[in-house]
């Protein structure tokens, strides 16, 4: 079944309140290996479906499920209160760019006006953006500590911790800089056109075999990520507060004035 198609028919379906193509999907930008993006609207939901995948002609199409009553709910909310962090933020950033193709009721429309002519952006509060920072110091420490060990189970740990690490420090450069995650190509994009050297050592990084060497391309690529929050480890010792908006300045001194009189 060809793409098309998939959306007359769910466009000829009364249980579908509304439609919107999102990403690329319908724009300049789309290209053969291109996947396609679909919000589907329902006037109900009888199971707790989220999100699907299906394929039209061997292309994949990514299915993403809401109902009527949610889009109107998100209507209701100020995009500047939410975090990039609050799921619902995702909203924010489909809505501007996504292309309509069914509004029975008006919802998706309303919601996108609300967006576009909203107060502001979802932010990232100081606590979130510590919290973040916070946790890519850890990393950066636990791996350097496994480093220095001569059993080959610490060394293979650290190869697969490598693998989340760096995954996260991708979501950690946008959101630390009040920006929102919008996938690894548009990663990629945004480094191309504003912050080449990053894109570079962060490629370095990914592609050092030596193990000592990439842990020392990895500190520089954690140091170059949290660099806007200002937060690091050399005035120790760190603790967390959760949840993660209350890791603010004053609170995380706090917590050090606290652990003080504990050791009082």
């Amino acid at each position: 079944m060809e793409f098309e198609i998939l959306v007359e028919r769910l466009k000829a379906n009364p249980l579908v309140d509304g439609l919107m193509l999102m990403g690329s999907t319908g724009k300049p930008t789309q290209n053969p290996y291109s996947d396609r993006d679909l919000l589907v609207v329902l006037a109900d939901r009888p199971l707790t479906i989220t999100n699907g995948t299906v394929f039209c002609q061997g292309v994949l199409v990514d299915l993403v499920f809401t109902t009527r009553q949610e889009i109107v709910a998100q209507a209701q909310v100020d995009p500047g209160a939410l975090s990039w962090s609050d799921p619902r933020s995702i909203y924010c950033n489909w809505m501007p760019s996504g292309t309509i193709v069914l509004d029975r009721s008006g919802c998706l429309a309303t919601l996108r006006d609300k967006v576009v002519e909203g107060a502001g952006p979802p932010s990232f509060g100081d606590g979130e953006s510590n919290s973040r920072a916070d946790k890519a110091l850890y990393n950066l420490a636990q791996t350097e500590r496994m480093l220095d060990s001569p059993d080959q189970v610490y060394q293979q740990a650290i190869d697969l911790r490598m693998l989340y690490q760096l995954a996260n420090l991708m979501v950690d450069y946008f959101w630390v800089r009040g920006m929102p995650w919008k996938g690894e190509k548009d990663a990629v994009r945004h480094w191309q056109a504003n912050d080449s050297d990053y894109l570079a050592l962060f490629m370095d990084c990914c592609r050092e075999t030596s193990r000592p060497e990439r842990i020392r391309l990895y500190r520089r690529l954690v140091e170059a990520t949290v660099e806007p929050v200002g937060l690091d480890w050399s005035d120790r010792p760190a603790f967390v507060l959760s949840p993660p908006a209350d890791m603010t300045r004053a609170n995380i001194d706090a917590a050090r004035a606290f652990w003080q009189t504990l050791l009082a």
